[in-house]
Order: C-alpha cells, then sequence, then structure tokens
C-alpha cells in the first residue's frame, strides 16, 4: 500500500521504526516472531539492500550515539573463536547483616 502525499518545505516526517520492523510485507507472515536466523546470510541481503527497512540505530545525523560501541561488541561476541567461560565469584556475606550507624 503506498501513500503519496505532497509536503511543504521544512516539514517534518516520522517514520515508526516499530511499524517497519513489524511489516509484514518486508519481513514475511512471521515478522512478529523473533527469528535471528533470519540475518545468517549479512543484514544486506536480508533487507535486500533497502537501508530504510531495518533500523536499528535509526537513519541520518541524529542516529544512536552508542551505534559503533554496539557493534564491536556484538561482533566480539557473535565471533567464531568466543568461548563462553563462566566463572566462580566469591562474595562475603554476612549471617545477621551489617551495622550500619547513620
Amino acid at each position: 500500500m503506498a501513500l503519496y502525499t505532497s509536503y511543504q518545505l521544512e516539514s517534518e516526517v516520522y517514520i515508526s521504526t516499530l511499524a517497519v520492523h513489524q511489516n509484514p510485507e518486508i519481513w514475511g507472515e512471521d515478522a512478529l516472531l523473533f527469528k535471528p536466523e533470519r540475518f545468517s546470510d549479512g543484514v544486506v541481503k536480508t533487507i535486500n539492500n533497502n537501508i530504510t527497512t531495518f533500523l536499528p540505530f535509526g537513519l541520518g545525523p541524529r542516529n544512536c550515539a552508542g551505534m559503533n560501541f554496539a557493534i564491536t561488541e556484538t561482533n566480539f561476541t557473535l565471533s567464531p573463536t568466543y568461548a563462553h567461560c563462566p566463572t566462580k565469584v566469591l562474595t562475603m556475606c554476612p549471617q545477621l547483616g551489617v551495622q550500619v550507624i547513620l
């Protein structure tokens, strides 16, 4: 469904990220399901080179300030050499609490 409207100069246009990310015309009938395997071939192939289909950090000069950090962290945690190595942490918890004088 396309809606064509003329806009005046200096108009502001808001795009609902939620509406785009849950659109069955773009993502298929299972658009509301969490399916990370959609991106197994990469984001570019998934969105068919249409950058307005997937806006996880917004678009334009006012996009998310944490975008570079998030992408770096994602690349690190999804690295094939990453191995989950849990650690044990020892904490001291007094049996009867701690006396505090205010």
